[in-house]
């Protein structure tokens, strides 16, 4: 894992910009769009092939990003053609592009200025721009949805995983010359292209260099030349033959299984009221699904989603780089879809004034030090000095430690609450009061069953109800168990108003609300206790839990939970710090097909894919992180359902994979005895 640093362009004389990196321009010195234009787009002869196209989404790959002149030209067309075609089957566009020196944001401002025709695509790019690390983040453009994979190309594109075999339409490659970057245009990345291409899918570049042809021969493609723009004598274009044989997935175990016999008016059930459930909804109703969601409570955000103050912050490991990853590019994600709300004007008290992490002993600082040697960009993570950091929180610190600048505070309830609220008036229907006992399966579908023995039909079903997550016979094997917190609200003073930013120690305080009088303080972690009864124990632990970390500070003495004001959640974890999404896995089935995995792979024998049950799909666990995870993970959970690219490398879907704790047993070769444990 490595943070990429974004790189400063030259400018040639006829202010084209020029890859520092690769002495080569990144498009034609006399017309990037109309090269754009006539390479890719009529190459890979896109508007003749949409008019013809009889599915919903189209996908499109690109070797380097760049400038996102491509990405901008290409999605400029789509629109032109769905206004034309409003009828059309096909409502929209994946870009997926890929793209190891990102350029600084105030670099392609300059260079956007250029193509004011694209000026709305341009400034919401510019809007969501990052410093990343490498893997996918996801950017939203209404019809088009861009993800831009960052770093080596030979490391990525493998990580599109064995869901994505088959599944590109066309491929834009454009990378540098293959003379100046010969690390792209090889049989590798070549090998990768052709797994992933679509049978009869289409590929067009600027190059005509004969070593290139020749590779993309040898591992499938048909080649052949085509009049190359402006100058240039020639280029290539190629396609995969209809009559490919589709390659055996590498981990068929964990293979996303996307929803069976979508239509039009494909019908959703979500079984919870929290935030999972309505980012869920969210990224489904962009897909124009049919939702409905069955809420236990009389209202939604009742249990862990419903505190008055939660922060969000990336939850960063100092020994499990995969957990790492997941959370930087949820905690991207989250901010980005928490910038769509706020334009929606969804409403929420929030504030991103920082997370500080107190390196309050001695094993949280080796811990915050291992943290700080990944080499974060100083606008994502900060280790500092105690006077640093107790400049940034306002108040005198025992100690250093970590700081997120971009972290903060919002208000869950009050998000999941008008989030709902906009579901709602765009069609989605809550079901309140309505506990829901049981599954059963019919045809395709599912029949869900309620404590009053009413039964609703659905093609879908989605598992998001928290801690009561394993409690149906589909999933009793899970390995989720309860967690009891309790968050205390406590009254500001005048020491506790200064504090500027939210500060976590083995528990967290908030800075004032926004009415200026109170503060949270938590939380207790109770585990396998799901009671919702006040404590008057875990009030006092939660007050004397600070005031022993941060000892030898004054102004902790001026947290007072004697009011007893407190909120009770209870959360669904497991042990491996990481949520639950994708399939909902057939239990009995999968430790019969797989009881002797460990030899099958051994002998390199024939494994069937994973035995799931089709429609049914999980989102949970999100322990104490579902501000920030939950928006990627119902966003991934969506693309999955309709068969889309995923916005997750592929160890991270493994990780994520419900069926992982029984499947990690079989391949060491171990028996599954007590699979819940």
């Amino acid at each position: 894992m490595r943070q990429l640093q974004s790189i400063n362009l030259d400018f040639n004389q006829s202010n084209t910009p020029v890859s520092p990196q690769f002495d080569d321009v990144y498009f034609n010195n006399q017309d990037g769009l109309a090269e754009s234009r006539y390479v890719f787009q009529e190459g890979n002869q896109l508007w003749e092939r949409w008019l013809n196209f009889s599915h919903s989404v189209f996908i499109i790959g690109e070797t380097g990003f760049g400038t996102g002149l491509n990405f901008l030209a290409v999605t400029h067309l789509f629109r032109e053609f769905r206004q034309q075609y409003t009828q059309h089957p096909l409502k929209r566009l994946f870009f997926i592009s890929f793209e190891k020196y990102p350029i600084a944001l105030e670099q392609l401002k300059i260079i956007h200025q250029h193509y004011p025709e694209f000026s709305t695509l341009t400034h919401q790019l510019q809007q969501n721009w990052i410093e990343p690390i490498e893997g996918c983040y996801r950017f939203h453009f209404a019809e088009t949805t861009l993800d831009i994979w960052f770093g080596e190309i030979s490391e990525q594109l493998p990580q599109l995983g064995d869901y994505m075999n088959n599944k590109v339409d066309a491929w834009f490659l454009d990378g540098f010359s293959p003379a100046k970057n010969p690390d792209m245009w090889n049989t590798a990345v070549y090998q990768q292209l052709f797994r992933l291409t679509k049978p009869d899918g289409t590929l067009a570049t600027f190059t005509a260099a004969s070593h290139v042809r020749k590779g993309l021969e040898l591992v499938g493609f048909t080649l052949s030349k085509r009049k190359g723009f402006g100058k240039k004598r020639e280029m290539l274009v190629g396609k995969k033959s209809e009559n490919h044989t589709a390659l055996p997935p590498h981990f068929p175990w964990q293979l996303p299984q996307s929803a069976v016999n979508l239509s039009q008016d494909f019908r959703i059930a979500i079984i919870g009221g929290g935030i999972a459930s309505m980012f869920t909804a969210l990224s489904l109703l962009q897909r124009q699904a049919k939702i409905t969601l069955y809420c236990e409570d009389p209202e939604v955000a009742l249990n862990a989603s419903g505190n008055k103050q939660g922060a969000i912050y990336p939850q960063l490991s100092d020994d499990d780089e995969r957990n790492i990853r997941f959370y930087v590019h949820a905690f991207a994600y989250a901010n980005q879809q928490l910038r769509w709300a706020e334009s929606n004007h969804i409403s929420f008290e929030h504030d991103f004034c920082g997370v500080a992490l107190c390196a309050y002993n001695t094993k949280t600082a080796e811990k915050l030090a291992k943290i700080a040697q990944y080499g974060w960009s100083p606008n994502f993570y900060q280790s500092l000095s105690q006077a640093k950091l107790s400049e940034k929180a306002g108040l005198p610190l025992p100690c250093g430690g970590g700081f997120f600048p971009q972290g903060g505070w919002l208000a869950p309830r009050q998000l999941v609450q008008n989030l709902s609220k906009y579901l709602q008036s765009h069609g989605v229907e809550i079901k309140f009061l309505q506990k829901i006992t049981a599954l059963s399966s019919k045809q395709s579908g599912w029949i869900l069953h309620n404590q009053h023995h009413d039964s609703f039909y659905h093609d879908a079903v989605i598992i998001a109800n928290g801690y009561q997550l394993n409690q149906f016979e589909q999933t009793q094997h899970l390995p989720t168990y309860a967690v009891r917190g309790q968050v205390s609200q406590i009254p500001t003073s005048d020491n506790l108003l200064k504090l500027n930013t939210v500060l976590c120690y083995d528990g967290y305080l908030t800075p004032v609300d926004q009415e200026k009088r109170s503060h949270c303080l938590g939380a207790s972690h109770v585990r396998n206790n799901d009671s919702r009864a006040f404590s008057q124990i875990e009030q006092l632990e939660n007050q004397q839990k600070i005031q022993q970390n941060l000892a030898h500070v004054a102004w902790t003495l001026d947290i007072d939970t004697s009011d007893n004001i407190a909120r009770q959640g209870i959360r669904c974890s497991v042990r491996d710090r990481i949520a639950m999404m994708g399939n909902a896995p057939n239990f009995m089935q999968q430790i019969e097909d797989y009881r002797d995995l460990y030899n099958l792979r051994r002998r390199r024998q024939a494994i069937k894919n994973a035995a799931n049950f089709d429609n049914l799909f999980i989102i949970g666990a999100l322990g104490s992180r579902g501000l920030t995870s939950a928006p990627l993970l119902g966003e991934t959970l969506a693309s999955l359902i309709y068969g889309e690219p995923l916005p997750l490398s592929e160890d991270i879907l493994h990780a994520l994979n419900p069926n992982r704790s029984w499947i990690r047993k079989l391949l060491k070769g171990n028996r599954i005895n007590n699979p819940s444990k």
